[in-house]
Order: structure tokens, then sequence, then C-alpha cells
């Protein structure tokens, strides 16, 4: 017989109308959050024009796969597929609630014919399989945690919930087959039907019915009235998280708006973030999404080898702040620590493993920035870097070389407006490391080989970027102001950078200060001048294991194009963490000028390299160069680290007179 909506319930529509205040209370719980994220301002501009697909102010594809289908969850592979099996359950549960309604309300008929068999009977009962699957998994995980769930404050309110859900699919199923069982077999309804065979002969069938249909439609209501108060907003923050997140990978700091500081008769802004009030909107729906499930622990350098810093702890503690409405408090930065915020290496790792698209290193930084600026606060050694980048526009304390040493011997030559096409940016490191200098004289080689129309400036200088990363958001752009006026009296369109924290300044934040020229690493320039043939390579064969750098790689997506360079001189062999899920050298944040405490972290990476038992390591970074050269001085005295410029001169058939590296 045709399934009866409502059958053997009197008042059924009665769950209809309390569905209405159910939504008025989760209404207001999201108007809550809301309110709170709301207090919340905008004191940077990011300025980045993107070619992406909008719909106001949502990110239409970063919605759907972030926030929607939570393609980053999928990382973990048996905790993503539990996420996926409950979430598409529900989903497909709830349509099917949702078809119930209507066939109520506007006479729809879902109950006949191959739709009722198929998709209201054999989906729906799969459906509801999925999903406490899923949730089972999920329940038993949260009640044997792995550590990352733990650490700094466990997220407990999710039990509950699951709880909840597992008795709305059990009851859901229950009644299934106690109405099956007393009106004969629905078509498709596998579980049902199962159920009511076990059920047939039972004593009042009829009763239990009843009761268990109140008692599911009243928990459904109230989980849905409950979600926003919840761990489980992250349904509704998560996918407004990801849609509102500019889609590019990295901290996306911007630059600081100081005309907003020359204003007359206006209160001075704060430098950075004090307190949660001086946070933007956008940050504090980060805070809110946060699921403190721990991944960015997992993966963060400073959390994994000891030091004050944990991407979680960080979140933990303003969202305590946020849920306390302690929006005026400045306890937050000596409550998170000083040490905590400099300790961070900006890698991002922390931004590639969240599930919901949040920014820890924009918090972070934020932070950081204000300490600086403001209070001048900052590790001893990073201090002295600020202080000689402020007085010498480089970071290099204490070097006994000069800008142009690196160059002693070699006939390199000076960028000549309109008739030079590529800058060769040397940068710091290349200029006054003398490791890294080597960098420099092979890539001159290389262009030189090429027939490449290139040329230095005659006065070296850095790009700014330590400054930035440590926080001086003021002197990077005096720099970055410098440097661009120089370019645009030289007519500079064409930029080859060595170092990946030089590209990256050029292309996020120097197109905000006024720049146009294009930069291309030379990781590219190297791959492009391979298969134009314009250099001929031996391939020697060696093992050689490539590292890659976080500023070339997850923030800049560059992963293939260097591995082809290492792949045209020897064999390459891949780190078990590689890619976007690399592990930071440890130098990036200005620590480079730090004194670590705990494990150090290029050590930690250095032992990852020598395991894969290659003779070589490989990457295209001098400030990785440089770091993992350092950590590889506990295992072994071998000079095994050579940036892939190295590689090819030393491989490079000469074609014309060069020089050597």
């Amino acid at each position: 017989m045709e399934r009866v909506p409502y059958w053997n319930i009197n008042f059924g529509l009665l769950i209809d109308i309390l569905s209405l205040p159910a939504l008025a209370v989760f209404g207001y719980g999201i108007y809550r959050h809301w309110l709170r994220i709301r207090q919340g301002k905008a004191n940077v501009k990011l300025g980045l024009t993107l070619e992406a697909l909008k719909v106001g102010p949502l990110y239409l594809r970063s919605f759907l796969t972030r926030g929607i289908v939570g393609t980053r969850i999928y990382k973990k592979l048996f905790t993503g597929v539990a996420h996926g099996l409950l979430f598409w359950g529900m989903v497909v549960l709830t349509v099917g609630t949702v078809l119930v309604f209507a066939n109520v309300l506007f006479g729809i008929p879902v109950f006949r014919g191959e739709f009722n068999r198929l998709f209201m009977g054999a989906f729906l009962d799969a459906a509801g399989l999925a999903a406490l699957a899923g949730v089972l998994f999920l329940l038993v995980r949260r009640l044997l945690p792995p550590e990352r769930l733990t650490c700094f404050k466990a997220n407990t309110g999710f039990i509950l919930m699951e709880v909840g859900i597992i008795a709305i699919i059990v009851t859901g199923f229950f009644i299934e087959g106690a109405r099956i069982a007393q009106n004969g077999a629905d078509p498709g309804s596998f579980v049902g039907n199962w159920l009511a065979a076990q059920l047939a002969g039972s004593g009042a069938l009829s009763a239990v019915h009843r009761y268990l249909w109140w008692t599911h439609g009243l928990i459904a209501l109230a989980l849905i009235a409950y979600i926003p108060y919840s761990p489980l907003v992250h349904l509704v923050l998560a996918p407004a998280n990801a849609g509102l997140d500019v889609p590019v990978p990295g901290p996306k700091m911007g630059v600081m708006d100081f005309e907003a500081f020359e204003g007359e008769g206006e209160e001075t802004p704060s430098l950075g973030v004090s307190k949660l009030a001086d946070f933007s909107r956008k940050n504090l729906l980060d805070i809110s999404t946060c699921l403190k499930c721990g991944r960015c622990h997992e993966v963060c350098p400073a959390a994994q080898t000891g030091k004050k810093l944990s991407p979680k702890g960080v979140m933990v503690t303003l969202a305590e702040y946020l849920h306390e409405g302690r929006m005026e408090d400045e306890s937050l930065l000596e409550t998170i620590t000083t040490d905590a915020i400099f300790n961070c290496t900006t890698c991002a790792a922390c931004m590639e493993a969240c599930p919901v698209a949040v920014n820890q290193p924009n918090a972070i930084l934020r932070m950081r920035q204000h300490l600086l600026m403001e209070r001048s606060e900052m590790p001893e050694i990073m201090g002295q870097a600020n202080r000689s980048l402020e007085a010498r526009h480089h970071p290099f304390i204490g070097t006994g070389f000069g800008p142009n040493d690196w160059r002693k011997g070699l006939d390199v030559p000076i960028f000549e407006k309109g008739k030079t096409e590529y800058l060769l940016w040397i940068g710091c490191s290349v200029a006054y490391e003398e490791r890294a200098q080597h960098i420099g004289r092979a890539m001159v080689a290389i262009l030189k080989n090429a027939g490449v129309s290139f040329g230095i400036l005659e006065e070296n200088r850095c790009t700014g970027d330590p400054a930035k990363q440590m926080g001086n958001e003021f002197l990077f752009t005096e720099i970055a102001g410098q440097n661009i006026e120089e370019f645009n009296e030289l007519g500079v369109t064409r930029v080859i950078t060595m170092c990946p924290h030089c590209f990256n300044s050029f292309t996020r934040h120097y197109p905000l200060l006024g720049a146009k020229f294009d930069v291309i690493p030379h990781a590219v320039v190297i791959r492009d001048l391979i298969e134009a043939g314009k250099i001929t390579l031996a391939n020697s064969g060696q093992a050689i294991c490539y590292h890659d750098p976080c500023y070339l790689g997850r923030h800049n997506r560059l992963l293939s194009e260097p591995r082809q360079v290492v792949a045209s001189v020897g064999q390459l062999v891949e780190m078990p963490r590689n890619g976007c899920e690399s592990f930071c050298c440890g130098a990036g944040g200005g620590n480079y000028w730090t004194e670590e405490e705990g494990t150090r972290i290029n050590q930690t990476r250095a032992k990852e390299a020598l395991d894969t038992g290659a003779k070589t390591i490989a990457t295209a970074c001098p400030f990785c160069m440089l770091m993992l050269t350092d950590g590889l001085k506990k295992f072994t005295e071998e000079q095994l680290v050579k940036d892939i410029a190295e590689l090819v001169c030393s491989q490079m058939e000469q074609k014309t007179e060069s020089v050597s590296p």
C-alpha cells in the first residue's frame, strides 16, 4: 500500500509548527555570532584583483569546494570519509524530510512508483546507514582522541551532538520498521523491511511507533535549535569563512595603509593588533570558525619541535577572549606570549592543513606587528637584524661582505634602460652570505650560456621582506618604495629572482604599492631555458632529494618547475613530506635571525632528507640552502645541499665563455 505520512500519529502537523520556534532559536544563535564578528574592523588593504567567480562577496569555488564539500577534510582519509558519510548522509535525509513535508502540504506524489522505491526507500535507507557509520566513527575518535584533539583544549561539545545524531538515525530506522511491520513491505526500504521482520509479532508496536516518532522529531528539532550554540555551528560558519577567503595561498597580509594615521583630529589607530577589537571581521570569523581539531598543531614546525607556539593554542586563546566578550582586553598578547608570536616561521603549513579555511598566520603576524612597531619587543638577534635593515638595508648583521663582493672576478652586466630585457635581482642573502653567493654566480653562468639579455642593479639591496615578516611594516613600505622608484626610473619590466621570499614580496605586496613589472623565479627561468634547448645538460643519474621552500611551493604553488629542473640533472627523490605538505627549514618569519629553543627545525628537516638515501639535497631558496646546510652538521660533515642553479651549472655544457660558480 502507498505510504501515508503521519500514519498512526495524532496532530502530526504539530512537529511542523514546532519547527518554526526551533528555526527562530537557530537564527538567533547565528545572529549572536554575527554580533561578535561585526565588532572587528579592517585596517589593511589586500588590493588583490582575481579572475574568480564571485556571488556577492563570496568566492564561489572556495565556497563550494572547501566550504560545502570540505575537500581538505579528506587529507586525513578515515576522518574525511567519516565526515563525508555523515554530512552527505544527513543532507540526503534532510531532503527526504522536506519531500515528506511537500507531500503533506502540497500533495506532491513522492510515495509512488520508482521514485518511492529508489529514493524514498533504498536511497534514504542507504543515506541513514552511511550517516550512522560516519557518526559512530567520529564518536569513537572523540572518546579515544589523538593528541591533537586534546592539546590546549578539547572541543567536548561534539560528543553531545554526535549522540543526538545517533539517536535521530536509530529512532528513524525503528519508526520505519514498526510502520512496515504493521502495514506491509515498503518497496526499496531494505533496512526498514529487515527491521520489520525482526519486530513482527511484537506487542504494542503501534504505541512504540508513536513514542519513537515524537522522540525522533523532538530530538531533531532540539538539535537544529542547538547547532549555533555548539561546535556544529561550523556547518554555517565554515562555508562562509571559505567563501570569504581570498583564494590565493599564504597569509594574505596585504600592506598597511599608513594614510589612515595622517588624519587630523582623529584618534591614531593602533599599529597591528593588541586586542580583539583591532582584528578585522574576517579574523574574528576565522576565530569563530576554528574547530580546535589540532591539524594545524600537528604540522606546525614550531609546535612539533618544542617551541612555545602552537597555532591551535593561539586560536583557542583568541576564541576564549571572543566568547567572553573581552574585545578591549589588552592582556591578550601577554596571554599568548611574545615568544610564541615570534616563533611563527610564516610557513603556512597550518593554513594548508586547516579544513575550514582559518588563516592562523595572519592573526599571529598582526600581533607581531604591534609588538615590533608599538612596543619594540622582539627576540634580541631579530632586533639586531631589524636595526641592520634600518641602517644598511640588509639584515645580515656581522657580515664581512659588501653588496658587490659576490661578483668579484666576474663580468656581470649592469641593467641598462631600454637595452636590457631582464633584471637579475640579487637580494640580500645571495649578496651577504658566502655560501649563498654561489647561487648568484651559478645563475650568471646559466644566463650567459643561454644568451639571455640580463643585468643587475649597481647598488644591491633587500626587498624589505625580512622587515615585513618580522612585523616592521613601516620599514618594509619604505624599502619597497625606494626599490619601486628605482625600477621605474630604469624602466624595469621583467625581474628574475633567486629567492622565493623576494618573489613573494614582488608579486604579492609590491603591486599594492604601485609596482608594475613581471617576476619570474629562477626555477621557472631555468626550466624554460632547458625546454627551449638554450642550455644542454648532462644527467648524472645521481639520486637528488628535493626540498620545497615554503614560499615557492606552499605560498605560490610552484611545485613542478623545480622538480623538472632536478630531474634534468639527476634522479628526483621525494621526501615523505613534500609539495604543499613540505616541512619548513625554520628560516621564515625572520627566524633565520633567532636562537631556537627545543629541537632545531632545520635539523629535523635535514634528517628527513638524509633518510631518503640521496647524496645530494636540492632546493630553490638561499635561506633553505643555508638552514639545511647548517642542520646537516649534526649528522655529517659532507656538503650535500645545493641550489638548483648550482646543480644545473655543474652539469651544463658550455656554449660560450662563462664564469665558474
